[in-house]
């Protein structure tokens, strides 16, 4: 019987395997919750960057081009391969070193990281095992970035018990994984001694219509626009977004 991260390093590992061929590098076309990612990591020329969770490499070579030295880690291998060829791509190759590296020890030497960042990776681990090694491996003043889903909107967590992978429906993800909690941000912040501040730079709501159930090019665009309209009308349901930007603090910094 496989545990349940074994479930989820083989589901991505189909994942990565089924998808097409890597592409150019992205260099554009960032959401406002990554360009708010990136304006709070503060990267300068030469800052030593681990992001946890790579997968493809998108936001290696993101942060490689704005100055970074990014170990790049994942348990996917077929993840890691994308990210090394991507490198290659986008000529970021001596900036970026993929690495296959499990967040729950990492070989990093203590105080040796300016920066760590993940997207879509903190509910994916035990917040206080990979708190302890991120607040280990940062150097004092550091912080680390991670843009995150979130359990917070009651009709969104109902949506996903009762209706995701029925009626047409689509999942994503593996049975494994279940949206981050405010008890598990309260456990990586214990564990690491960090502290931490949610930022909510984009209403990301109604276009969950369009991801997991429409799929269509046009209904991505139709629901932006009304999550944007929501947002400009009534600031406050950002609080009630599927998605978020979580800025731990290191000391002062």
């Amino acid at each position: 019987m496989l545990t349940p991260g074994a479930r989820e390093r083989l589901h991505y590992e189909a994942v990565y395997d089924q998808a097409a061929a890597p592409g150019p590098p992205v260099v554009g076309g960032w959401s406002q919750r990554e360009l708010c990612a990136f304006d709070l990591l503060g990267i300068t020329s030469g800052m030593r960057i681990l992001e946890l969770g790579c997968g493809a490499g998108q936001h290696a070579v993101a942060l490689a081009q704005r100055g970074g030295e990014v170990v790049a880690i994942d348990v996917a291998l077929n993840g890691l391969r994308r990210a090394r060829a991507l490198a290659e791509t986008a000529h970021e190759a001596g900036r970026v070193w993929p690495a296959a590296m499990d967040g729950h020890a990492l070989g990093c030497a203590t105080a040796s990281v300016d920066r760590v960042f993940g997207a879509q990776v903190l509910h994916h681990v035990d917040c206080a095992v990979v708190g302890s090694e991120v607040g280990r491996i940062l150097k004092a003043g550091g912080r680390a970035v991670f843009i995150e889903n979130s359990d917070r909107n009651p009709l969104l967590m109902w949506a996903r018990r009762h209706l995701i992978g029925r009626l047409g429906v689509q999942r994503y993800g593996s049975d494994d994984e279940a949206p981050l909690g405010d008890a598990e941000i309260e456990a990586f912040c214990r564990a690491s001694g960090m502290t931490v501040h949610v930022h909510m730079p984009q209403l990301c709501l109604t276009v969950l219509l369009a991801r997991h159930w429409l799929r269509q090019a046009w209904a991505m665009r139709f629901f932006l626009f009304v999550d944007r309209v929501l947002e400009r009308l009534a600031p406050p349901l950002r609080r009630w977004s599927f998605l978020q930007v979580l800025e731990f603090k290191n000391g002062v910094g």
